[in-house]
C-alpha cells in the first residue's frame, strides 16, 4: 500500500526500461515525474483508499532513460478477510496516441473557435445555406448590411430573402454551376429589409461530399455601392473631360466660316432696303453671334469675363418665342408671356438667354401633339432668406416626367430622347443657372389631362449698385 512494486509483467518492464530486480528496490511513485508523484501522493493514493478504485487517470512516467511517456491508470485495492487494504493492482495504458489526438482535437478547437469569431465580427456579410438556398448561418455583418436579425432568417431562401426578378435568375445560375464543385463569383443588386437597393459582390463556395454531391455552400457578400459609386463618377469625368476637348475642336473648327458668314451679312444689311428684310437680317446677325458664343463658350469649359448687364425679360421670352414661332404654330402650341417687372434682371445675358432656350426646346419636344407653354416672370421672395428675388417660370401640358427619370434630369449624359439627345442641356442649363446665382426646380406631373412639367428660376433681385463684379466661372 505504500507503492512498492512488488510484481510488474513483461510489457511494463519493457515500457519502462527496467529489470524486475530494479523495480523491486522502488515504489510506484518514483517511478513518475515530479508534478505526477505529488499528485499520487496527496489525491491519487487518499482516493484510492477511500473509493476502493479509480480509472483512466493519467500519468506521466520517467524511463530509465529519463524519457516521459504518458500513460492511463485503472487502479483497485484488494482487501483481506478483515476488510483491510493490502495492496493495489494497477493497469496501465500507453497514452501517446490518445494524448496527441486530445492535442490536435484542442488546437482545432481554437482555430474553429478563432475563425467562428473573425466571421461573427466580419463587416461583410457570411451565410451558410443548404443546396437548396435555405440560410442555415447568418453572421453580424449580414444583419448589419441588411437590416434582417438572425432569428428573422434561419431557414428562408436567400434569393428570395435579398433579391429581385433578373437578380434570383443570376443566382440561381450560380447555384447550378456550385454543382460542378467550381467557385462562383457575381455581382447584382440587393435590397436591404427596408427596401433600398444595394450593390452586391458575392462569392460562393461549394461544400462537396463523395461522390461529388453539393451538400451546402456558403456567401461571402460585399457591399460595392460606394465603389459603384465612384467608378460611375469617374466615368462621368472622363466623359466630360473627352466633351471639353471636343468643345474646343469645334470652336476652332466652326469659327472662321461663321466669320464669314457673319461678314456676308453686314453686307446683306447695306444692301436690303424694305423694314422687316432689315428686321431678318438683324435677327440673323443676333442669333449668328450667339451661335459664335455658344461654340466659344460652349458647355462651361470656359473662363467668363463679361459682366453681368440688365436684360429686359419680356424681350427675352419674346425673342426665344419667336424663335421657334414656326414649329411652335405647326404643333398647335399656344404661347402666353406673362412679366409685371418694371426693372430689368442683372445677368449674364447670353447664358440667360441659353437657359430659356433650352427649357423651351424641352416643352416644344413634350408637346408634339398641341399645347400650352407659358413664360412668366414675376418679383418674389426667397422664403428661406427673405431677401427679394426674380422667378422665372417656363411651364407646359406637355406628357410630364415620370419620378423615376425626374430625379436624374440634371445629371449629364443622361437623356430620354434616344440616339438624338445628348443628355447635356438641362445639365448645362443647371451650370449656367448657379453661375448666375440662381437656382432651378422641376415639378412635373403624368395623369391623364393633368400633364405637364414646371421649370422655375429664381435670381437675386440686384440693382446697377448692387451687381457684383464680373466672377471667374467654372474651367
Amino acid at each position: 500500500m505504500d507503492g512498492t512494486v512488488l510484481h510488474a509483467n513483461d510489457r511494463f518492464q519493457s515500457l519502462i526500461q527496467l529489470t524486475p530486480a530494479d523495480l523491486k528496490k522502488l515504489r510506484f511513485q518514483q517511478l513518475l515525474a515530479p508534478g505526477a508523484a505529488i499528485f499520487y501522493e496527496t489525491q491519487f493514493a487518499p482516493s484510492l483508499i477511500l473509493r476502493g478504485h479509480l480509472d483512466e487517470i493519467s500519468f506521466d512516467l520517467v524511463r530509465a532513460d529519463k524519457s516521459h511517456i504518458p500513460v492511463f491508470v485503472n487502479a483497485v485495492t484488494r482487501r483481506n478477510v478483515s476488510g483491510d487494504h493490502i495492496d493495489i493492482v494497477m493497469a496501465l495504458f500507453e497514452a501517446r496516441q490518445r494524448r496527441a489526438y486530445e492535442e490536435e482535437l484542442l488546437r482545432s478547437r481554437k482555430s474553429s473557435e478563432q475563425v467562428a469569431e473573425v466571421v461573427r465580427r466580419s463587416s461583410d456579410a457570411i451565410i451558410t445555406l443548404t443546396d437548396a438556398g435555405a440560410i442555415q448561418n447568418w453572421n453580424r455583418g449580414a444583419t448589419q448590411m441588411f437590416g434582417w436579425q438572425r432569428d428573422e432568417v434561419l431557414g428562408q431562401d436567400l434569393a428570395a430573402l435579398l433579391l429581385r426578378d433578373e437578380g434570383r435568375i443570376e443566382f440561381a445560375k450560380a447555384v447550378s454551376a456550385l454543382r460542378s464543385g467550381a467557385d462562383h463569383t457575381l455581382e447584382l443588386k440587393g435590397f436591404h429589409k427596408s427596401g433600398r437597393a444595394i450593390d452586391l459582390s458575392l462569392s460562393l463556395t461549394a461544400h462537396m461530399e463523395a461522390p461529388g454531391v453539393l451538400v451546402a455552400f456558403s456567401a461571402i457578400i460585399r457591399d460595392i455601392t460606394a465603389r459603384k459609386l465612384a467608378e460611375k463618377a469617374l466615368i462621368q469625368t472622363e466623359k466630360l473631360a473627352s466633351v471639353g476637348r471636343l468643345a474646343s475642336s469645334i470652336a476652332h473648327e466652326i469659327n472662321n466660316p461663321l466669320e464669314a458668314v457673319t461678314n456676308l451679312l453686314y453686307i446683306l444689311a447695306g444692301e436690303v432696303k424694305g423694314a422687316k428684310a432689315k428686321d431678318l437680317v438683324q435677327t440673323a446677325q443676333d442669333e449668328l453671334a450667339r451661335v459664335s458664343h455658344i461654340a466659344t463658350h460652349t458647355l462651361r469649359f470656359h473662363r467668363q469675363s463679361s459682366s453681368r448687364t440688365p436684360l429686359d425679360l419680356h424681350l427675352l421670352f419674346e425673342s426665344v418665342v419667336g424663335l421657334y414661332r414656326a414649329r411652335l404654330s405647326n404643333s398647335g402650341i399656344v404661347t402666353e408671356i406673362e412679366t409685371n417687372r418694371a426693372s430689368f434682371l442683372y445677368c449674364y445675358e447670353g447664358e440667360l438667354r441659353q437657359i430659356i432656350v433650352n427649357i423651351v426646346a424641352n416643352a416644344y419636344d413634350a408637346m408634339k401633339s398641341g399645347g400650352r407653354l407659358l413664360l412668366r416672370a414675376r418679383d418674389a421672395t426667397d422664403w428661406r432668406t427673405g431677401a427679394k428675388t426674380v422667378r422665372l417660370t417656363v411651364a407646359d401640358t406637355g406628357t410630364g416626367i415620370d419620378k423615376k427619370i425626374l430625379i436624374r434630369m440634371f445629371e449629364p449624359f443622361f437623356t430620354t430622347k434616344g440616339i438624338g439627345g445628348t443628355g447635356l442641356g438641362l445639365w448645362i442649363t443647371q451650370g449656367l443657372v448657379e453661375h448666375n446665382r440662381g437656382a432651378i426646380q422641376l415639378r412635373s406631373a403624368t395623369a391623364t389631362k393633368r400633364s405637364g412639367t414646371v421649370v422655375v428660376l429664381q435670381f437675386p433681385a440686384e440693382t446697377p449698385d448692387d451687381s457684383i463684379s464680373p466672377t471667374t466661372g467654372p474651367g
